[in-house]
């Protein structure tokens, strides 16, 4: 007697009790899933060494760079990386909420009542959608982020005299 893999016979108990109809549509579904997993998106590493493009000038003219790696297919949730020169501005009504990943530099976050906080390499925090206060890059940074909202939200920037 010849056994079969517990696969196989699975799918000769199934091809036996059901209808030819449903037994062809979940082959094709299975071939349309194993097709698709065969061309999905590779994962892609985002670290200090991944480059950024210049997006705009600070106030006092420092570079302000970004790349995007990701984007959800209604582009509410991006990920990607972001850097800064020295500077200090104030933010206003931050249009999405962001999930930060600090990879290099120091940065003192003031909010409206006062308190800040300071962030360097390895620091996580996250600026609710809302926020108002000092963005003030001591050092040049760079950090990893989640944005999630609209992304053609407008990002008001003011400069902050010292």
């Amino acid at each position: 007697m010849v056994t079969e893999p517990s696969s196989l016979r699975c799918w000769l108990v199934m091809a036996k009790t059901m209808k030819p109809l449903v037994l062809v549509l979940i082959i094709l579904a299975m071939i349309c899933s194993s097709a698709h997993s065969a061309n999905a998106p590779a994962i892609v590493v985002i670290d200090g060494e991944t480059p950024t493009n210049e997006i705009a000038r600070m106030p006092n003219g420092g570079y302000v760079g970004e790349t995007i790696i990701h984007r959800s297919p209604d582009e509410r949730v991006q990920v990607g990386v972001w850097e800064a020169d020295v500077s200090k501005v104030r933010l206003v009504d931050f249009p999405v909420t962001e999930y930060v990943l600090m990879l290099s530099g120091r940065l003192v976050v003031v909010n409206e009542d006062g308190s800040s906080n300071t962030f360097e390499a390895g620091d996580t925090f996250v600026i609710p959608k809302g926020f108002t206060g000092i963005w003030d890059v001591q050092e040049r940074m760079k950090k990893q982020h989640i944005k999630i909202g609209d992304p053609r939200a407008e990002l008001i920037v003011l400069p902050v005299e010292d």
